[in-house]
């Protein structure tokens, strides 16, 4: 597959950042998050894509006047500047038919529709744009959108948030059903802080911070096997176990009986990482429209050192772990107290790595964030994927998000090469999932 780029240049803001938002700080959570770009590509099955890109570029250019920091560069560890120095964006044509690229999905090939490489550390921050787009035109006119954001700004409810305003512009929607983003409330809750200082902040979230060489692969669960899934996954303490316990569960099943069969020793602890909605769990004076990064990560350790793995063992751990995650446990972050409860958590992981030397993976749920209801004006998209390919990349990371009927789950896996090779073919996931199938035509 070929892609040329045809032309490629900065997106400014349709109208100046006011000067009362040109400096806005980061949160805690934004100084913690990958220092990396994550993706998403949208993928349209239009005849007439070339026609279609002067509108895009016109409202991409309105929506950064709403999302300041989109546009912004990053001022010091503290804050972004939004000087509205714009986004990079480029158009590119595809020699490849986009439904045969979907027939199934060319995962190995994701990354050459992206506009930079995703899930590596950006080490030039202060110079790095926020938003990077890559607009492609395959030769039957389809289009896939590839964006990628730079972690430090969004989470994946932020993006989506981004993508929808700008869709809804696109297509010339009015101001009232424009999404009103606050960059503001999260800072003020969860100020950010020195982190120098902080005791091994390396290896806060290391789950999402190991680089090597990695495969990710694509598996997807329909709505008869989550529903069975769910079943087996039934405990004395999870009786009615949720879709993400449910799968959380196999897949940290299945990289736990991978990892024993690789090192051919006794299991190890396993450490559980997951991000987690902090709008949601916490309430007012968040809301769907703060944005930036509004999440923190629960977790749980697991040793199956002296017993056997189970599915309902599994979804117990998963499930207490996000019971912790309350909204008492919310408002005790708040001011110093964030800050105070990540020491300890880095010292507490420092620990564990030190005495157990546990594996670690991290698991993100986009589900119900819709991605697949993103519509500029030609239709919902036909498939909305990420990255793929063997890349240096985050290891140990596990995406889950809506197929595009929106009835099953997808899960994206990236791992080590030799594990991936004994994962992907572990009958206990095989039973319930389908390895990267076919997209379906709308």
């Amino acid at each position: 597959m070929q892609v040329r780029i045809i032309t490629r240049e900065t997106i400014k803001p349709s109208s100046p950042t006011p000067s009362h938002l040109k400096k806005i700080k980061f949160s805690l959570f934004d100084q913690i998050a990958p220092k990396a770009y994550f993706p998403t590509i949208l993928f349209y099955p239009t005849n007439d894509g070339l026609l279609k890109l002067a509108q895009l570029k016109k409202s991409l250019s309105e929506t950064l006047s709403r999302f300041h920091p989109f546009s912004g560069r990053e001022k010091d560890q503290f804050s972004i500047e939004c000087n509205d120095e714009g986004a990079s964006y480029s158009e590119a044509l595809v020699d490849y038919n986009m439904f045969e690229f979907l027939q199934p999905p060319k995962i190995d090939l994701l990354n050459h529709l992206l506009p930079c490489q995703p899930w590596v550390t950006c080490q030039d921050r202060a110079s790095a744009v926020c938003l990077a787009v890559q607009v492609n035109v395959f030769n039957c006119g389809g289009l896939a959108i590839g964006v990628c954001v730079l972690h430090t700004i969004a989470d994946g409810i932020t993006v989506s948030a981004f993508l929808k305003s700008w869709a809804t512009i696109a297509r010339g929607g009015h101001d009232e059903q424009l999404f009103c983003p606050d960059f503001t409330t999260a800072p003020t809750l969860f100020p950010p802080r020195d982190l120098s200082s902080l005791t091994c902040s390396n290896r806060f979230m290391i789950a999402w911070k190991k680089e090597a060489i990695c495969v990710t692969r694509r598996f997807v669960f329909d709505a008869n096997a989550i529903t069975t899934l769910k079943a087996k996954a039934k405990g004395e303490y999870v009786s009615n176990p949720t879709r993400y316990e449910a799968l959380a569960a196999l897949i940290w099943k299945c990289l736990i009986s991978a990892s024993t069969k690789i090192s051919g020793l006794p299991s190890r602890p396993s450490l559980l990482e997951h991000a987690v909605d902090m709008r949601r769990r916490m309430g007012e004076p968040l809301s769907a429209y703060s944005m930036g990064n509004v999440i923190i990560v629960a977790n749980a350790v697991y040793d199956p050192a002296d017993t056997n793995i189970s599915l309902p063992d599994l979804a117990t751990v998963v499930r207490q772990s996000l019971e912790e995650v309350n909204g008492d446990f919310m408002r005790s972050l708040q001011g110093d107290g964030g800050y105070l409860l990540i020491s300890g958590y880095a010292d507490m992981i420092a620990e564990t790595l030190e005495n157990e030397k546990p594996e670690s993976v991290g698991f993100t749920n986009w589900c119900n964030f819709g991605f697949n209801e993103i519509d500029f004006g030609w239709g919902e998209p036909v498939w909305v994927g990420l990255s793929g390919g063997v890349n240096k990349s985050y290891v140990n990371r596990i995406l889950f998000k809506d197929t595009e009927c929106g009835k099953g789950t997808e899960a994206w896996v990236t791992l080590e090469e030799k594990e991936m090779a004994v994962f992907e073919n572990d009958p206990d996931l095989l039973a319930f999932a389908s390895p990267n199938p076919s997209v379906s035509r709308p």
